[in-house]
């Protein structure tokens, strides 16, 4: 619509956080193979016009995974999930057929390991809100996108604490937390750990209605950063609704966070930890 591509030119930051280091083309993946989220065709829209607009990118959007395939990932440099649900990498139906099912579940292995191998050898992994709602019970993918989806027991206005203001990826916050209504994931415990990764932003520990969270350690992390074997990995979960994808100040976030990715943005991703 076009009152909605006004609205996010309206949000696109003026500048790049970072010059870019070279030309650089990302892989926008949509595909769901389980719950779809209706903001997926403005963040299309969105993401593709933080890029051009901003000379940050330029994007290319699919939903054929055969776009893993080794050869075809090689094109770009970096892959943003957004909004992808389930096992990305097998059809809705698997096949009954034995021989069939053994095809299905080699292709499968094959794009897994294209994406590991993608990122581990200097390339760049992004996420927004459900891409941790995919593929959760693959310890690879895990490690990469940080976080497990475990529930949502909040949609509404939350208030959002900023770590480290000064942070190259904070800069847009100006060291202030934030209000935002968004549908909040809370993510497995095994997942989203500041041990393992740069928390970038949480839930407010002190509001009320943390207590709806399951978690014992009470850590309901938002956005986070991890370098990943020569590449590095950027998530946040904010994206639900439309209005997110031409929020100014979350387009500014984000952009940080794919520069990060792209190296051409200089971020310390050492976790540190949070109380």
């Amino acid at each position: 619509k076009e009152e909605v591509v006004k609205k996010i030119a309206a949000a696109i930051p003026d500048s790049t956080p970072a010059k870019p280091k070279g030309i650089r083309k990302v892989l926008i993946f949509t595909k769901t193979n389980g719950f779809r989220h209706g903001s997926i065709p403005v963040a299309i829209k969105s993401l593709t016009m933080l890029g051009e607009e901003t000379g940050a990118y330029s994007a290319v959007h699919s939903e054929d995974d055969s776009v893993f395939e080794p050869e075809s990932l090689a094109e770009f440099d970096a892959v943003f999930m957004i909004n992808t649900t389930g096992p990305l990498f097998l059809p809705r139906k698997m096949p009954k057929d034995p021989a069939e099912r053994k095809t299905v579940l080699a292709r499968e292995a094959r794009l897994k390991a294209s994406l590991v191998n993608f990122v581990s050898s200097g390339k760049g992994l992004a996420g927004t809100h459900s891409a941790t709602d995919t593929y959760k019970n693959w310890k690879e993918y895990n490690d990469m996108m940080g976080g497990a989806f475990d529930g949502h027991p909040w949609h509404m206005e939350v208030p959002i604490r900023v770590l480290d203001g000064s942070h190259p990826l904070n800069k847009v916050f100006k060291g202030k937390g934030f209000t935002i209504a968004d549908e909040i994931y809370q993510f497995r415990a095994d997942t989203s750990s500041p041990k393992d990764r740069r928390i970038l932003l949480t839930l407010a520990p002190e509001w009320k209605e943390i207590s709806r969270g399951k978690r014992e350690d009470k850590m309901y992390a938002i956005s986070w950063i991890r370098n990943y074997g020569k590449g590095r990995t950027f998530y946040c979960s904010l994206g639900h609704r439309d209005e997110i994808y031409y929020n100014p100040v979350v387009l500014e976030h984000y952009l940080s966070g794919f520069q990060f990715v792209l190296g051409d943005l200089d971020a310390d991703a050492e976790p540190i930890p949070v109380k």
